[in-house]
């Protein structure tokens, strides 16, 4: 019985610590479980990862510059609509620079954001060719802008005013002489060469006029014959490569093959040197062993297509047309002149801007498959003087 009742006990003892096991606070702290990982997805980047930076400096600046003149535009286009301290910065920055093309978009763009004073600011501290230019496309695109000296009335028009580097007044029709001198250059055996390669299409001709570009200017200072010699240099990888393609049965033609980015800068830095140096138009005289290309460019005329390179893309044919323009027409010897490739240049020039209008890769088809042979008849025309007058020495080390 005894027995009995102590089992009984324990049985009702056990039930009650179990029971208060159970139901009754815990001394210690349970730790709770930790929260579900859930993934978020990464913020979307700025539109300019540079534009949202609370301040502006040179390295900044820097990069800015570098980028292409395209890339840049669309850089400030994209930011006009931002209000922050960053895009403001940049804004101004870009309003000097070199391009007139990228300053005319950051003014724009500061005119949308209601900034029109501070492009007034500047259009009445810059330089008198680039405020006019700029003026005159902000007053069409925004009529109530005002510029801060009268457009009509202060400023000449584009097409009545020329200005040099020295600030003079370059009259309508100017024109300067080029020079290629020909006592270096082995061109008899390159152009001779290009002709056996003849793939039935106008590449020829470009080889043709990148090997005749001239190398220094009349009464030019040393800057405008280092850019002019600057751009047949940097004319060199992409020719090379289009001479190889001349080899080949069936020429397909890319970009890279006649044209890459340092030679489009170099084609605009020389421009931009020659409309910006003092004119000479005295023909040169040629005596004894010396033989001399020379001819008279119109510097109105290479002005025109100067702005429009700005918006060419790489590899298209407004940069052969300049290069025809430029080419010397008169070979030099002896003390006499003889007009060989007047006919050519100007022929060249009229049919290289029918192809102006063409998208690239057609106008890289048609040069490599079409021909015009009033033109190849000219170029063999001139060939054929020059071996008459022997006006290429058949020695002599290769030119650039």
């Amino acid at each position: 019985m005894n027995v009995g009742l102590a089992i009984l006990a324990l049985f009702v003892i056990g039930a009650i610590v179990i029971l208060a096991a159970r139901f009754l606070p815990r001394s210690e702290n349970v730790a709770e479980p930790p929260p579900v990982a859930t993934t978020m997805p990464p913020e979307a980047p700025p539109l300019s990862p540079t534009v949202d930076e609370p301040t502006w400096g040179k390295r900044e600046a820097a990069e800015f510059a570098m980028l292409p003149e395209a890339a840049r535009c669309d850089i400030l286009f994209s930011i006009e609509g931002r209000h922050d301290e960053r895009s403001a910065a940049l804004l101004a920055y870009a309003l000097t620079d070199p391009s007139e093309v990228v300053a005319t978009a950051a003014a724009h763009a500061l005119i949308v954001r209601g900034e029109s004073g501070l492009v007034e600011r500047y259009l009445g501290e810059c330089d008198h060719k680039r405020r006019a230019s700029m003026a005159r496309t902000l007053c069409a695109l925004f009529p109530g802008f005002a510029a801060t000296e009268p457009v009509e009335s202060q400023l000449e028009p584009e097409e009545a005013i020329r200005e040099g580097e020295d600030g003079e007044v370059r009259p309508p029709g100017a024109r300067s002489v080029l020079i290629l001198d020909l006592a270096h250059l082995r061109l008899s055996d390159e152009l001779r060469t290009i002709e056996r390669a003849d793939s039935g299409g106008m590449l020829r001709h470009l080889i043709a006029l990148k090997r005749l570009l001239p190398e220094r200017a009349m009464d030019a200072a040393p800057a405008l014959d280092a850019a002019l010699r600057d751009a047949r240099e940097a004319m060199n990888a992409p020719i090379a490569r289009l001479a190889m393609t001349l080899n080949r049965p069936r020429p397909v033609v890319s970009t890279k093959d006649i044209e890459d980015g340092a030679g489009r800068i170099a084609l605009r830095s020389m421009l931009d040197a020659l409309l910006a140096a003092p004119t000479g138009t005295e023909m040169p005289v040629a005596t004894g062993d010396i033989c001399l290309l020379a001819g008279s460019v119109d510097l109105d005329e290479l002005a025109k297509l100067r702005g429009r390179l700005e918006n060419e893309p790489i590899g298209a044919a407004l940069p052969w047309v300049v290069n025809a323009l430029l080419l010397p027409t008169s070979v030099l010897l002896h003390g006499d002149e003889y007009d060989i490739l007047s006919r050519y240049r100007t022929r060249a020039a009229e049919s290289l801007s029918l192809l102006c209008e063409l998208p690239v890769a057609e106008f890289h088809r048609i040069i490599a498959t079409h021909s015009d042979r009033v033109l190849d008849a000219l170029l063999d025309d001139a060939l054929a003087e020059l071996a008459k007058l022997d006006a290429i020495p058949s020695g002599g080390s290769t030119g650039s």
